[in-house]
């Protein structure tokens, strides 16, 4: 059965994606048909584009910091290198394991004899950068430039600060070696399908407790990497939108409004079973903007909200053209690679 599961899932991921795309489509086809008589800011685009490249570049010097600060060899070129196999992963090759996973078959390889705590570096950028992405949008929320969040969006901005609190409070107890090495977490580390994980991420960040330097660094560049994402995507908004006037039907969310309201469509689209998130962070990108066309014109009407979830889903499919562009410098690597990732995955032990 999970031989079947790893042969198929590929199919069903390509599969669910397409299918959620195609209703996407087919739900806004009369709109989409209108965006050729849109004036696009290709100036716009381009450095939304350049924004996403410097702001991956940030995970990647991220990652770099986790790496070696538990003391394994890596270099930034490597970091780089693998940071973009593993991002054209996320587009072409979902079957190939993914690009976190496969960003952590390739150093584990190369660290033989501390291959759990190569993987674990690997979780831990994700958390960081999970982490970064909620606070940005939290911080954001205090900002009184912003649209005031309405009911709709309310709870939203709670879930982000909820999230930013544990976080930075479980990062923190996790850096005192008495935590770490407490009963509790002993217990934790036996707990069926996540013990083996939390044991890996447990056991690698103790290293980190004597560097702790390395941790802030790594959190900073997170920071900073979601506000050059999420600039990005508002870059896009502008340059598909920039040009339809202070008509209220066609209103798109301001800079700080993207910083809040798009944390949570980005959680979304990591953590579904398709390619890059394909067809979830559209749909709930359509949704947000729908939600503050709501909130800043409570008696919008029904073609009102429809022009506004159109404008989102639109400023998605742009963002997602960024991600293409600035993935396709992965896919070399990818393709050159494809034949020995198979072969690079860790033992059991």
């Amino acid at each position: 059965m999970l031989s079947w599961l790893r042969r198929y899932a590929p199919i069903f991921k390509w599969l669910l994606a397409v299918g959620l795309l195609t209703a996407l489509f087919w739900f806004n086809r009369e709109g989409l048909a209108d965006l050729g008589r849109r004036e696009i800011g290709w100036s716009l685009f381009a450095a939304a584009v350049g924004v996403r490249f410097g702001s991956l570049c940030l995970t990647f010097l991220r990652w770099w910091l986790l790496v070696t600060g538990i003391g394994l060899p890596f270099t930034v070129k490597e970091a780089f290198r693998l940071g973009l196999l593993g991002e054209a992963c996320n587009f072409v090759g979902p079957g190939a394991a993914g690009g976190d996973l496969v960003k952590a078959v390739w150093l584990a390889k190369d660290s033989p004899g501390r291959r759990a705590s190569a993987v674990a570096t690997v979780l831990l950028d994700r958390v960081l950068g999970l982490w970064a992405l909620f606070a940005a949008g939290a911080v954001a929320s205090l900002l009184p430039v912003g649209t005031k969040p309405g009911p709709e969006m309310a709870w939203a901005v709670r879930v982000l600060w909820g999230g930013t609190i544990a976080g930075l409070i479980g990062i923190t107890l996790l850096l005192i070696p008495a935590v770490t090495r407490s009963r509790l977490m002993s217990w934790i580390t036996t707990w069926p399908v996540v013990g083996r994980i939390a044991k890996e991420l447990i056991d690698s960040i103790s290293l980190y407790q004597g560097r702790p330097s390395a941790i802030i660094m790594a959190g900073v560049l997170s920071l900073l990497g979601h506000v050059g994402f999420l600039s990005s995507f508002y870059l896009c908004a502008m340059a598909l939108h920039g040009s339809l006037g202070a008509d209220a039907g066609q209103a798109i969310p301001g800079y700080i409004d993207h910083l809040v309201g798009l944390p949570l469509p980005e959680a979304l689209s990591a953590a579904m079973p398709t390619p890059g998130g394909i067809g979830a962070l559209e749909g709930a990108l359509a949704w947000f903007y729908q939600q503050h066309q709501q909130t800043v014109l409570p008696g919008s009407t029904a073609a009102m909200l429809e022009s506004a979830r159109l404008n989102g889903l639109l400023t998605a499919l742009a963002y997602r053209m960024t991600a293409l562009l600035v993935g396709a410098c992965g896919i070399v690597f990818y393709f050159s690679a494809k034949r020995d990732i198979p072969a690079a995955e860790p033992s059991p032990e």
